[in-house]
């Protein structure tokens, strides 16, 4: 996390006639006049021209109706005793107030670095993802909520997170390309290809299921995700293509957040088969039938410390590419 450091400092205002004017250009000029004596050599030292030097002292000097300065031959430029006295102000000011500035100075850092501190922990709303929830073990500080892939994106486009991590299946890309559209900018999004994964149907081995027609014919119970993840849009398309209606899927309306819940239910006996990756069912021992390959993908906007500290972890150092929006959609239709 970058530091962070407020400054304040003292700054001087005339009003005169219910009219505000800066004092702070005239008092620097006016501190390298006593410095230099050379009117050309303050003008320089604060970065004006000669003419803008001269406008703003003569500008100030038509305010107030007294001389700033005063210039003899061959003797530079000196300050009048308006502007010494203006001056003297200024610095008797600068040591009154530097030490409340300075105290002031440090409460607020104080109190900004240890706010950005406790709130800096990495927001993620993603797709469950077994890698991603692994992160935790490695980043303790780690915020990782899982959720859909339509409410994990919905999150990310409102700025409620940093990182969202969502799936796209094969059969189904076009579809959810369009769906996926309205979350995501194609000028300053960043993708990365987490993982490419199965998901299919689980099912206990001592009663193995290998489609949705068999859970239908046998009576089976099914467990399903929940609405806005990319396995209920999964399962939506297919009973859609194989014309189920999902009322005669018993079970439908039971949802569960992860893949591991699903396979838990199916182990537990507390259902017969639903929609799952491939590696959780390998986990428990449980049976799997390939419904289709998917793409895992996480999107972000710029590569922050925290970010790069995820993927580093992520891809164990490994090679890793960041791609754009167009690079995402090629990526998709090439591979699925």
């Amino acid at each position: 996390m970058s530091n962070i450091n407020i400054q304040h400092s003292l700054q001087s205002y005339l009003t005169l006639h219910n009219q505000e004017y800066d004092l702070n250009p005239l008092l620097q000029l006016l501190n390298a006049i006593d410095k230099h004596g050379n009117l050309r050599a303050a003008a320089s030292s604060c970065g004006f021209s000669y003419r803008k030097a001269w406008n703003i002292i003569q500008d100030l000097e038509a305010v107030i109706g007294y001389p700033l300065v005063k210039k003899k031959r061959g003797k530079g430029t000196q300050l009048s005793v308006l502007g010494g006295k203006l001056l003297a102000i200024k610095k008797e000011n600068d040591v009154t107030f530097n030490d409340q500035l300075k105290a002031a100075d440090n409460k607020a850092n104080h109190s900004l670095q240890d706010l950005l501190s406790r709130s800096q922990a990495l927001r993620i709303v993603a797709s469950d993802s077994e890698k991603l929830n692994a992160l935790r073990q490695q980043i303790p500080d780690i915020d990782l909520h899982i959720d859909g892939s339509i409410q994990a994106l919905s999150v990310y486009t409102e700025g409620k997170c940093d990182v969202a991590g969502f799936h796209i299946t094969s059969g189904n890309a076009h579809h959810q390309l369009t769906l996926y559209a309205q979350y995501l900018d194609k000028e300053n999004d960043h993708f990365v290809l987490l993982e490419q994964r199965q998901q299919g149907i689980i099912s206990h081995p001592d009663k193995p299921i290998d489609s949705l027609q068999q859970i239908l014919d046998q009576q089976s119970v099914f467990v399903n995700r929940q609405q806005g993840s990319g396995t209920r849009i999964l399962l939506d398309g297919l009973l859609k293509k194989q014309h189920i209606n999902a009322d005669q899927l018993q079970g439908y309306l039971h949802e569960e957040h992860t893949h591991l819940a699903v396979a838990s239910m199916i182990i537990s006996r507390q259902a017969d088969a639903g929609l799952g990756i491939k590696s959780v069912a390998n986990r428990l021992n449980l049976h799997f039938t390939p419904v289709c390959d998917e793409l895992y993908f996480l999107v972000f906007r710029s590569k922050t410390p925290e970010i790069q500290l995820m993927l580093s972890i992520l891809f164990n150092k490994g090679e890793l590419e960041v791609i754009n929006h167009n690079d995402f959609v090629n990526l998709i239709l090439d591979k699925i």
